[in-house]
């Protein structure tokens, strides 16, 4: 298959791939000189909390360091080949190849829903073969090397297969919703196919923490205790509805730790990773669940909904006219597409129109991570409010990002494009002055 290079599509593409390319190696490498200045500093503003001088001694400063840049060196090749693969997968026509000859096997019928879903199966199969060493090293050897990782071999390859059974199950769900829509309703499946898709989202915060999570994890009732109670207090005092609070076996896979909450209205469960507990005290989990129970009571889910509601809607109708155009069709490849027989294949034209999407995307990551930073900002405030003061919160903070070795300095530029969090300084000058305030 030959790619026609006459249009612009083929070479929005290509430029959107390149420029994100270079982009993400400029920034990484901009936070790699940075670490490499002031790996070994405690930033000034933590100098004087009691909690940062015994998390941050010189060792594991050192420590931060040499984690975030194998970290870096690892990321490298795996971003070098991943685009390398990307572009050739296009610019080789492996695509209209794929769907070619599955049309010729005469054992499918073009464009039905077997068609279209052994077609994402099989072009998705580099992505995956390429991503497994990766993930390998990642897990037995650079996450192992500074005690993160505690997979086993078995854990791994069940992971692995459950993993990609539950992927196939689900799309199997979607590409039939989709394939259905599309060839019923061809002239405005855009806002059927967004509607879909966002019911589907909703279904899932409901399905995944109940039969999809402890597929791979097990989930106890936290016991009953000191911790217990307070969380409880905590609860009762901001009116908090949940379906549970549970203990998640994250030490089974890793040492990282966490806690999230899953589901909505009545069916939400507050989720604590073991390790989390084991590293914090009870005033300190009782804090960063406060945290995250301030994105609940200020809204922050609800306004995210209602903001991104009317975005994919209007990202969705931009892709439907995209494919409503043959040359996009033809530039990548699928020149057997005409005025006459397009309204056949418009799922490929989604396809397309969501790759030239994904090319150009990277532009507006700074606008979540703004918005994403500031409701952090309003919920570490909430916490510091609703425990009455915000030293807990600190020494939480501190304590985190110490025991995941997450860097401590990094280039307002880097954090602007990569993080969707405050950095802890940031985090920790805010609460600082709040706990000012109140006094």
């Amino acid at each position: 298959m030959v790619l026609n290079f006459s249009n612009c599509f083929v070479w929005i593409y290509i430029a959107g791939i390149a420029l994100t390319f270079i982009a993400n190696h400029i920034l990484e490498y901009i936070d790699y000189a940075a670490r490499k200045k002031n790996g070994g500093v405690i930033p000034d503003e933590l100098k004087d909390i009691e909690a940062a001088k015994t998390a941050f001694d010189e060792e594991k400063l050192k420590k931060i360091t040499e984690y975030e840049n194998e970290k870096y060196f690892f990321w490298i090749p795996k971003s070098v080949l991943g685009t390398v693969l990307n572009l050739c997968l296009v610019l080789f026509g492996f695509y209209p190849f794929v769907f070619s000859k599955l049309a010729e096997s005469n054992l499918i019928t073009t464009n039905s829903f077997v068609h279209i879903f052994l077609f994402l199966v099989l072009i998705g199969i580099p992505s995956e073969i390429l991503g497994i060493p990766f993930d390998i090293y990642l897990h037995f050897k650079l996450e192992k090397k500074y005690g993160f990782s505690n997979m086993t071999v078995k854990t791994w390859v069940l992971d692995f297969i459950k993993g990609l059974v539950v992927s196939i199950i689900l799309s199997l769900i979607i590409v039939f919703a989709v394939t259905f829509i599309l060839n019923k309703f061809p002239s405005n499946w855009w806002i059927l196919v967004s509607s879909v898709m966002i019911a589907f989202s909703f279904i899932m915060m409901i399905i995944y923490p109940k039969f999809i999570a402890p597929l791979f994890n097990k989930f106890s009732p936290l016991e009953e205790g000191e911790l217990k109670n307070k969380i409880q207090g905590l609860l009762e005092k901001t009116g908090f509805v949940n379906d549970g609070l549970f203990v998640m076996d994250a030490s089974k896979r890793s040492n990282h730790s966490n806690a999230y909450f899953s589901g909505f209205g009545k069916t939400k469960r507050i989720v604590l990773y073991d390790t989390l507990i084991k590293q914090l005290t009870t005033d300190e989990l009782v804090a960063v669940l406060g945290h995250e129970l301030g994105h609940y009571k200020l809204k922050h889910i609800l306004k995210r909904v209602l903001f991104i509601l009317p975005i994919e809607f209007l990202i969705m109708f931009v892709l439907y006219l995209l494919s409503q155009n043959v040359e996009l069709y033809n530039s990548f490849g699928f020149m057997m597409v005409n005025e006459t027989n397009i309204v056949n294949y418009q799922f490929i034209g989604l396809y397309l129109s969501t790759l030239l999407y994904e090319a150009v995307s990277f532009v507006t990551t700074p606008i979540s991570g703004i918005t994403s930073r500031r409701d952090e900002y309003q919920a570490d405030k909430y916490a510091a409010t609703i425990c009455g003061k915000s030293d807990d919160l600190i020494s939480a903070l501190i304590k985190l990002n110490s025991e995941n070795l997450s860097e401590l300095l990094p280039p307002k530029i880097y954090s602007f494009f990569k993080y969707d969090h405050p950095t802890l300084v940031e985090r920790v000058s805010a609460l600082k002055k709040i706990q000012f305030k109140d006094k």
